[in-house]
């Protein structure tokens, strides 16, 4: 059964009321310019908000708390890899370090003939074993299979993204914090036993919000910088 209207009003106010206007979030993401994309970000943004003043406003305990916890950090973590992702591809396609991170040497094969190939086993016949010609080649990686921490390290090594003092005169490793909740996030499963890791998930997710702050302030000014926006 639906919560009473009245009710219904009263949750959305006390939820909307702690989040920001549109213009708010368009001027956060500015950067970026594909339309569909800013769109998703920004809606997930406002509903991971909406979702945390709601698990406050019902005061959350036990397995509600881990719930709201694991989705924030799930949440954030695909924010900061959409957005990574995007200024790579987007603004630092042509450099030395984003063709580090898309490509790698492998060893590639050479066909020869038959012939040939008998020739070279027999002058190089090495214990038995099939002699194989290939030389060192570049290949682009598939998209999927570079990892989140590459693309934070090579964000890193642009400048997009860095260590920073807090107002608590704190030394933070954003990048290093970045990886680290992304880990984790690709270790949420239900394990009974992980109930025991609860005050470390709830400081992980509090990061995991904090840390957006500097995060975007970070890429707009050396996007700013570099004369990218």
């Amino acid at each position: 059964m639906a919560f009473s209207k009245i009710i219904k009003e009263q949750i959305r106010n006390y939820c909307s009321g702690h989040l920001a206007d549109d213009s708010w979030y368009e001027n956060e993401f500015s950067f970026i310019n594909e339309t569909e994309l800013k769109k998703r970000v920004i809606a997930e943004f406002k509903a991971i908000r909406f979702a945390y003043k709601l698990y406050e406003g019902i005061e959350a305990k036990d397995t509600n708390l881990m719930f709201e916890v694991r989705n924030q950090i799930l949440a954030y973590a695909s924010i900061y890899e959409a957005v990574i992702e995007y200024v790579l591809y987007t603004y630092y396609f042509d450099t030395i370090e984003f063709d580090n991170l898309t490509h790698h040497t492998i060893p590639i094969k050479i066909s020869i003939p038959k012939d040939k190939q008998k020739e070279l086993q027999e002058v190089l016949s090495h214990d038995g074993k099939e002699i194989i010609p290939f030389y060192y080649g570049k290949k682009e990686k598939e998209k999927t299979k570079i990892r989140f921490d590459d693309k934070c390290r090579t964000a890193e090594s642009l400048g997009l993204i860095h260590k920073f003092v807090n107002d608590k005169e704190e030394e933070i490793d954003l990048p290093s914090e970045l990886i680290e909740i992304y880990s984790y996030r690709n270790g949420i499963h239900i394990i009974a036993e992980q109930r025991k890791h609860i005050n470390y998930e709830l400081d992980l997710s509090k990061r995991a919000y904090r840390r957006m702050r500097p995060f975007i302030d970070q890429l707009k000014e050396k996007l700013r910088q570099d004369g990218k926006v």
